[in-house]
């Protein structure tokens, strides 16, 4: 029986949903392989217990969990090591990690270095990619390099927006009008993003969104468009696309319609061309910015014009996108278990020694300028 660490959790906005990806992965985890949930609390700790499978843990984490555990790794020995009181009880050596993280301290490269540092493998993209995705001002530079058309924006940080703010309310106001959408750059689910409907309300609507992230990015508001998703993802380095879903919405896509609303079947007819298209730009979404794993990509698209723009790019999705491919659930967790062991065979293979012999030139130097 082969041992999957499945880490879920985190410092993030979307912890709770991390948690709902967690158990639902867990519960379709394929024949030969065992899960090892890791649960990040929201103060950052890795725990495991025996109830972790319990959706009814979470609700009171810290008075519900049976016989926890802090969990931290064995670098040498490239394992977890289970403690308590301080003293090792157990270690696990792990075939794979697969991550069930979003947003912040999971989805954006954090989590992946550590497994890098360690020598884990691990599921999703690696560093440099979580990075890029997760950041839609980065993500949008990338796009743009490739020639992958997405929205007009204007983004900026903190320090910039005080030392600057007058000049960049004006770029706002010129480049994309109103209404115009806000968004936190490093945030999912919907969380921290609103429609600015005019400029009285632009100064507020920001400082808003700087309670959830340092950078802001503001994008030209498309009435009236339709949303669409697509998911992607990388067998035997071949990539592929899944199905095309259309989003059902009120003026943004929310958290609540994503997660708490129930929700209808998304099935709507997509004409031929269109769905090619999307399909096309998702997988060049996907190669532009180095992904790896699962990516759900979403879309914009101006019927009007007949223009499509790929508005963000999700690295590790909600429940991992499984309802938009073919397969089982099972199947698609096979599939990133063995992309994210081959990654890290590959990896392994890099090399990270060389013998310089700059120290004993800098040792030499150091004795001779001591002498003088």
């Amino acid at each position: 029986m082969k041992t999957v660490a499945v880490i879920f959790g985190g410092q993030s906005v979307e912890h709770d949903i991390s948690i709902i990806t967690a158990l639902q992965a867990i519960k379709k985890m394929p024949k030969g392989f065992e899960a090892f949930p890791i649960y990040i609390t929201h103060e950052g700790m890795l725990m495991c217990g025996d109830n972790l499978t319990d959706a009814k843990t979470y609700l009171d984490f810290s008075k519900r969990v049976k016989n926890p555990f802090l969990v931290t790794i064995d670098f040498k020995e490239k394992c977890f090591i289970l403690l308590k009181n301080n003293k090792i009880k157990k270690k696990v050596k792990v075939d794979c990690a697969l991550l069930c993280n979003h947003g912040h301290g999971g989805e954006d490269g954090s989590l992946q270095g550590l497994l890098e540092l360690a020598g884990i493998a691990y599921t999703s993209s690696t560093v440099a990619s979580s990075v890029l995705t997760m950041d839609k001002t980065l993500t949008k530079l990338m796009l743009a390099y490739e020639h992958i058309r997405n929205l007009p924006y204007v983004q900026f940080d903190i320090s910039e927006y005080k030392a600057s703010k007058l000049k960049i309310l004006q770029k706002i106001k010129q480049k994309l009008g109103f209404p115009c959408i806000i968004k936190p750059a490093n945030l999912g689910s919907s969380v921290g993003i609103d429609i600015c409907e005019c400029e009285a309300k632009l100064e507020k609507q920001i400082d808003q969104a700087y309670l959830y992230d340092e950078r802001i990015l503001v994008e030209k508001y498309l009435s009236n468009a339709e949303e669409y998703s697509c998911a992607v993802i990388k067998i035997n380095e071949k990539v592929l696309s899944g199905k095309v879903n259309r989003v059902k919405k009120e003026k943004i896509y929310t958290f609540e319609d994503k997660y708490i609303k129930e929700q209808e079947d998304g099935k709507v007819e997509i004409e031929k061309s269109l769905l090619e298209k999307i399909k096309k730009e998702a997988i060049s979404s996907y190669k532009a910015c180095r992904c790896d794993g699962v990516v759900r990509v979403d879309f914009l698209y101006d019927r009007k014009k007949k223009q499509l723009y790929v508005n963000e790019l999700n690295s590790i999705p909600g429940s991992l996108s499984f309802n938009m491919f073919d397969g089982s659930f099972e199947d698609l967790i096979s599939v990133l278990i063995a992309e994210g062991k081959e990654k890290q065979v590959n990896k392994s293979r890099e090399i990270y020694k060389f013998n310089s012999r700059a120290i004993e030139s800098f040792i030499k130097l150091s004795d001779g300028r001591s002498k003088k």
